[in-house]
């Protein structure tokens, strides 16, 4: 009669115990693959590094102000004559007194280099030199998004994604066009070569 009697006992702690079983399956189903999504986003962004870093230094980058002036009215008529071109610009991942970098998306602006010779080893020069300062302050500045090959920018910050930081010379080549009413450059950016 007791071993009757306790039947029901049985069978809920029979089920309390299958419920907790199921339970830890079902846990480890659900942290295993979160577990894994850091070393997969790592392959990932090392994947996409390797494809966007440039190993070699391209010998032909120009200066803001010289991709601007590509961008410029010709002689013969007031219309800007491009409207995107590939270009291979040089600079200097700066934004002044804003934030360089666009937060989970690869966008970050640059800034021009000082003029080649002048006072590019002095990272102070720019600040203290007339010359420097007038330039710098007409310059344009250019904003850089790393795309993948649909056009689409990156989701994932350009510091992490290029191992880069504020004040880092870089040289990026890619699709440019030109707003001359905010003289900002944007690069639709395939490559970057990292000149520290």
């Amino acid at each position: 009669m007791s071993v009757i009697a306790n039947l029901p006992i049985f069978d809920r702690v029979r089920n309390r115990i299958a419920c907790a079983t199921a339970l830890s399956v079902l846990s480890a189903a659900i942290v295993l693959p979160g577990c894994g999504s850091e070393s997969a986003e790592t392959a990932s962004v090392a994947e996409v590094q390797s494809d966007l870093l440039l190993a070699d230094k391209p010998e032909t980058a120009i200066s803001l102000t010289e991709v601007a002036e590509t961008f410029a009215p010709s002689e013969e008529s007031e219309e800007v004559s491009v409207g995107s071109q590939e270009v291979t610009l040089t600079g200097r991942i700066d934004a002044g007194d804003f934030q360089a970098f666009q937060e989970d998306q690869a966008t970050f602006m640059l800034s021009e280099l000082p003029a080649e010779g002048h006072g590019a080893d002095d990272p102070d020069h720019e600040d203290n030199c007339p010359f420097c300062k007038r330039r710098a302050a007409n310059a344009p500045k250019a904003i850089v998004n790393m795309v993948d090959e649909a056009g689409t920018i990156l989701p994932t910050d350009a510091r992490k994604l290029l191992g880069v930081s504020e004040g880092d010379r870089i040289v990026a080549v890619g699709m440019a066009t030109f707003d001359d009413a905010v003289n900002t450059i944007t690069l639709q950016c395939r490559g970057v070569y990292v000149d520290k």
